[in-house]
């Protein structure tokens, strides 16, 4: 009997030993949890500048869900899958998995026995990543106040397109010209500046946008070429408020995203963002509110 139990106890250990250093698909993760919405986690890893590891490079890469890097460890490569998933109504956790490309038999005996610096570092950097998020939210707040319609607007617009995180900078760059157009034919501007978004490619992360100001609508008005009338239309939407710079206004479309996945609500693309203050009047940018209205389906 004892010859037998021996002898299972050898099969079972040389079956672990096979499956931790030839069959398991990682070689170790590391996890934490946070509050965050998973499209700014997703964008805060996307751009993410490493102290403890060098020659960083997307490899692959799924909207709000995973983003792996390649890159190394003192001169040894290897790639970590930064995995985000959702754990319940508020929490998402973000996970850690590292494969080795090269000796990865040697990396994991160093784990097994306890004398790995790399996992160390790895555990330093998300120490850093989680402080770095909690902090970020000093600079912003999301609320999503629910049902709405959105408001219907007559404007003069300029239709734009580039990357969700050039949105900003594309508006301040084409300001000038709605500006121009406004004095120029002496129009009112009975609401705030705009942004209709029409679509999002979220496998290149491009939008196509119509950037407005309302007007109040002369006879004989007449569009240019960068310059269009257009009526945007009300519609049914998800109303979300958020408060920030306008640079990081997409992160109320995140919160609303997952908001969206765990209620159920087919949304669309289509989102209205009204520009409640202005910038140029200074101040601390926590007070500078946009209302985001987003399609429901």
């Amino acid at each position: 009997m004892k010859k037998l139990l021996l002898g299972l106890f050898i099969v079972g250990l040389v079956g672990i030993s096979i499956w931790y250093l030839a069959v398991k698909p990682y070689d170790y993760s590391i996890a934490f949890t946070t509050n965050t919405p998973s499209g700014i986690i997703y964008e805060k890893l996307q751009y993410w500048q490493y102290d403890h590891f060098s020659n960083a490079e997307i490899t692959e890469e799924s909207l709000n869900k995973k983003v792996t890097h390649k890159l190394d460890f003192e001169d040894k490569p290897l790639l970590i899958d930064w995995n985000i998933s959702t754990l319940n109504d508020s929490v998402n956790q973000i996970k850690a998995v590292v494969h080795h490309p090269q000796n990865r038999i040697s990396n994991r005996l160093s784990l097994l026995f306890g004398e790995n610096k790399e996992q160390d570092s790895l555990k330093a950097e998300l120490k850093i990543i989680r402080k770095s998020i909690e902090a970020d939210k000093s600079n912003y707040s999301i609320k999503i106040i629910g049902k709405a319609k959105a408001p219907k607007t007559d404007c003069a617009c300029m239709s734009l397109k580039g990357q969700l995180q050039q949105k900003a900078m594309l508006m301040m760059t084409n300001i000038g010209y709605l500006s121009d157009y406004v004095l120029e034919h002496e129009l009112e501007m009975p609401e705030k500046p705009r942004v209709l978004v029409k679509s999002w490619d979220k496998v290149t992360n491009e939008i196509k946008f119509d950037f407005c100001f309302p007007i109040i609508q002369k006879e004989g008005l007449s569009e240019t070429e960068k310059i269009k009338l257009k009526t945007l239309p009300s519609f049914n939407a998800m109303h979300v408020v958020f408060n920030g710079n306008y640079l990081f206004t997409h992160f109320g479309w995140y919160k609303l995203q997952d908001y969206a996945k765990k209620n159920n609500l087919n949304l669309s693309d289509q989102v209205l963002e009204v520009f409640n203050s202005n910038p140029e009047m200074g101040g601390n940018s926590i007070d500078w509110k946009t209302d985001i209205y987003t399609l429901v389906r």
